[in-house]
C-alpha cells in the first residue's frame, strides 16, 4: 500500500513540530524550577541560606537567657550549717535550742536539751529510814578523774570550732542520788569557752556518768578544770 507523499511529509511536519514543542516544554521548566545549587546565597530563596553551594533551610538561633529565681516574697534563702544544741545551766546563760549553728567549724555544738539542771536548794524528804551515808571526798576524787578524757574531747571539739580559743575556767555542780544516778548539772565558763560549746559537752559528760550506790540523801557535788 503506498503512501501520498504529501500525507508523509505532513506527519513528518507535525512530528518535527511536536517533537520541537516538547523540547521547548522542557527546557521551560529546567530554567524556572528551583535549583539546589547556589553561589553565595544568590540563587537561594526566601527561608533558605547558601552552605557549601547547596541551598539549605535557614535555622533561626534563639538566645536563652537565664533569669535567677528570685526568692517569694517574705521569704529568706535558708544556707545550711551545722546543727546542734547549746550550753547548760548555772550562769551560763541558759541552754540553747536544737539547730543553733556551731559558732565556728569543726564538729556540731553537742545537744544537752535532756539534760536536767541541778537545783541545789530543792528540798528533800528524808524518812526515819533513810540512811545518812555519804560519799567520801576520795571516792568523788577517783569517780570524776574518770571524766578527764571526755572533758579533753570537749576541749578539742571546742578548740576545731574556735581556733582561737582563750584560756580559762570551767566550773560545774551536779546532784547524785543514793543510786549513783546524777540527778541535774549546772555549767558555768568563761564567754569564748561557753561560744565554741564548752557547757553543753561538759554538762553531757557528767551526766553520763554513774557514781557508786549510797545509803543516804542526795548528795551535792562541785568541782572545775582549767583551759590553757
Amino acid at each position: 500500500m503506498s503512501t501520498p507523499a504529501g500525507m508523509l511529509g505532513g506527519g513528518l511536519v507535525l512530528g518535527l513540530v511536536l517533537g520541537a514543542g516538547g523540547m521547548f516544554g522542557y527546557f521551560t521548566y529546567m530554567a524556572s524550577a528551583p535549583s539546589l545549587d547556589c553561589d553565595a546565597g544568590q540563587l537561594c530563596g526566601a527561608g533558605t541560606v547558601c552552605v557549601a553551594g547547596r541551598c539549605e533551610l535557614e535555622v533561626a538561633e534563639t538566645e536563652v537567657v537565664e533569669e535567677d529565681e528570685a526568692p517569694e516574697p517574705g521569704k529568706r534563702k535558708r544556707r545550711r550549717g551545722r546543727r546542734g544544741g547549746g550550753g547548760g545551766g548555772g550562769g551560763d546563760g541558759g541552754s540553747a535550742e536544737e539547730g543553733e549553728l556551731a559558732a565556728g567549724g569543726g564538729p556540731p555544738i553537742d545537744n544537752d536539751s535532756n539534760v536536767p539542771r541541778f537545783n541545789a536548794t530543792e528540798d528533800q524528804s528524808i524518812s526515819m529510814s533513810d540512811g545518812s551515808e555519804r560519799l567520801s571526798d576520795g571516792v568523788i576524787d577517783r569517780e570524776l578523774a574518770k571524766l578527764d578524757s571526755s572533758f579533753q574531747a570537749c576541749v578539742r571539739d571546742a578548740a576545731a570550732r574556735m581556733p582561737d580559743l582563750n584560756s580559762g575556767t570551767v566550773r560545774y555542780s551536779f546532784g547524785v542520788d543514793k543510786k549513783g544516778k546524777v540527778t541535774g548539772v549546772n555549767a558555768s565558763a568563761p564567754a569564748r569557752l561557753t561560744e565554741a560549746g564548752m557547757i553543753p559537752c561538759v554538762r553531757k559528760a557528767v551526766y553520763g556518768h554513774r557514781f557508786p550506790a549510797f545509803d543516804g540523801p542526795t548528795m551535792k557535788v562541785s568541782s572545775s578544770f582549767s583551759v590553757d
